[in-house]
């Protein structure tokens, strides 16, 4: 981020105006077309501002929670900074499950909080609260932002406007959060008189980098099993699909995807192999436990790609990381992953780089390997059909998945949510050109892909794809009234399994199926969804069975009207495959397809 691109812009200059109106004009100036929130009396003015702007929309959430998660969406589908208002109080608390999305995902938003005035503001004072809904937000919020800050001084309103923006975008990006005094949103400033923000100035580390490029280059010169790992730092921000795929072609390396990466490339890509992890196909997890170097781009190696036992993760592979975020690259330093190249550069300096050496890469094409992998990959399908009953009263979670796949289309944008259905979703989906998949994968709260899918159809003037279990919609159920009130193009599939499906697995893995809380016969409650849905005005659909999915997914895809689709899965079905919490990835080999010996894997060896 430039300094001119934060600084101050021309219709400012020789003029005064209302704090309020400064903030949004200056959101306004860099691309921000829509403000997500609840209005509420400490933030009457910034909702103000923002409605007396024709180019400007307030979008009115039914919850504070889904407005911070809308803007969330709003800011991965567009590269801007996605933007929420709310109230003090309990408004501002209540965005923070958004917040937390957009931390740990690395998503650039802004959430701009009313306070009380600063004459009721309890300061130092030893009192729980003085004014009418005062919290102490940046306390609660400093954890989980990159820059956090209440405005006491409405001369320096520019200053922390441009310092939060700039570093919202900065390095890895993140949320941000101002909050702002009820009295001071109305006060009067002159803009050409304020303080300005100015970063200081970035070293150039090209030459180092390049060095550890050509260190790179070396180690896969000595590599026979070499696998590159995509993850989520190619979208934070979104580097374009061409430019990854020329940077594919070029390494000539066997590519497995983070859940959170694998919109990176179509999965018509030749070197794509598919995901892994503890949730993950057994083809990726012998790929990435039988490699003997790893280049790890955009990705944390979270545990749930490694397995709860780190030193049984890749034991005989050399480890090449490259990330923006330098304490990613030092996490594992005596934990039992030995990272042996930490390259901290963002991926598309590193992208940049490697084009720049293109005529000093290994010119390797590793096909014995690739044809190892390849016939893992057959051996190993991920469907599992026979845990759902031949019933045409339900339908197998993934052959739903496979089925809306083959519908979809290149461009089209895929929110899915958490559990089972982000499970089934990530595994079964087969990524197409420039698609993008879609949730708050690090977070993972029930209820985001609905929000967040509301953002992206403010952003773009297209049909968004929102999956959803029935757990999480319980949770953003109200957002439903939002769709139908701006007749918003989007899809949504409740994959409506009558409980919560993943903690029922967990439940019976540890607890020997003793559910509480799981399913009505245990304390949950869940309404008839489909006459909810129609209740609120939506279209209703219902896919019971294989024929269902068929004949209707197309007719629902076929034009851009809101449509709810209820998914009937059999409420038994499990994640499948994962691995047991606690073991190495390599422990889901005991359950093997008739006919196949263990000999055969030459994982074999790498076994404790």
């Amino acid at each position: 981020m430039t300094h001119q691109e934060i600084g101050l812009k021309g219709h400012f200059r020789d003029m005064k105006m209302k704090l309020s109106d400064y903030v949004i004009q200056f959101l306004a100036d860099r691309g921000v077309t829509h403000f997500f929130g609840m209005s509420g009396g400490a933030a009457v003015h910034l909702f103000d501002s923002v409605a007396k702007n024709p180019n400007l929309k307030v979008v009115c959430s039914q919850h504070e929670q889904s407005a911070s998660m809308s803007a969330d969406g709003f800011a991965r589908v567009t590269d801007k900074i996605g933007v929420a208002i709310t109230t003090s109080g309990p408004g501002a608390t209540n965005l923070l499950t958004g917040v937390c999305c957009s931390y740990y995902d690395s998503i650039p938003t802004l959430m701009l909080t009313g306070q009380v005035a600063t004459h009721r503001l309890k300061k130092e004072r030893k009192v729980r609260q003085i004014g009418f809904q005062e919290t102490d937000v940046v306390s609660i919020y400093n954890s989980v932002t990159k820059y956090c800050i209440q405005i006491e001084d409405p001369k320096t309103i520019r200053y922390h406007l441009e310092k939060a923006y700039y570093i919202a975008f900065d390095g890895r990006p993140g949320p941000v959060l101002i909050d702002i005094p009820d009295d001071l949103q109305r006060v009067e400033i002159e803009p050409n008189l304020l303080e300005q923000f100015i970063p200081e100035k970035e070293i150039n580390r090209e030459n180092e980098i390049i060095q550890q490029i050509q260190y790179l280059f070396d180690l896969i010169k000595r590599s026979n099993r070499p696998v590159m790992v995509l993850g989520a730092g190619f979208n934070t921000p979104r580097i374009d699909c061409n430019k990854i795929e020329s940077f594919v072609e070029a390494m000539k390396i066997p590519v497995l995807c983070t859940w959170p990466g694998q919109d990176t490339l179509s999965d018509d890509n030749e070197y794509k192999i598919g995901t892994f992890g503890v949730y993950g196909p057994r083809f990726g997890n012998f790929a990435i436990q039988n490699s003997d170097l790893i280049i790890a781009l955009g990705t944390r190696l979270s545990q749930n790609l490694t397995g709860g036992i780190l030193n049984s993760f890749a034991r005989q592979s050399k480890i090449a990381m490259v990330d923006i975020d330098k304490e990613e690259l030092t996490k594992f330093d005596g934990r039992g992953i030995q990272i042996d190249l930490k390259i901290n550069s963002s991926l598309g300096i590193f992208l940049k780089l490697i084009q720049d050496l293109k005529q000093d890469l290994p010119n390797q094409e590793h096909s014995e390997w690739s044809k190892k992998i390849k016939g893992w990959k057959n051996k190993f399908p991920i469907t599992n059909e026979s845990v759902t009953p031949k019933s045409d009263d339900f339908i197998d979670a993934y052959y739903f998945i496979d089925s809306l796949s083959n519908h979809l289309k290149e461009n089209d944008n895929i929110f899915v949510d958490t559990g089972g259905n982000v499970t089934w979703t990530s595994n079964g989906i087969k990524i197409k050109k420039n698609q993008r998949l879609i949730s708050a994968w690090n977070n993972t709260p029930m209820g985001y892909s609905l929000p967040a899918a509301i953002g992206a159809a403010f952003a773009q003037n297209k049909t968004q794809i929102c999956i959803i279990g029935d757990g999480g919609l319980m949770i953003c159920l109200s957002e439903l009234a939002t769709v139908v009130k701006h007749n918003l193009k989007i899809k949504i599939f409740l994959f409506n399994n009558h409980s919560h499906g993943i903690q029922k697995q967990t439940l019976q893995t540890w607890l020997n199926g003793k559910y509480v809380g799981v399913d009505p016969n245990s304390g949950l409650a869940f309404p008839d969804f489909p006459k909810v849905a129609e209740a609120f005005g939506l279209k209703v659909i219902t896919i019971k069975n294989k024929n269902d999915a068929d004949t209707l997914i197309p007719k629902i895809l076929s034009n851009d009207e809101p449509v709810f689709c209820n998914v009937e899965i059999f409420t038994d079905q499990k994640l499948y495959p994962v691995v047991k919490f606690g073991s190495p990835l390599e422990d889901q080999l005991p359950s093997l397809p008739a006919g196949v010996i263990e000999s055969e894997m030459i994982i074999d060896p790498f076994r404790k």
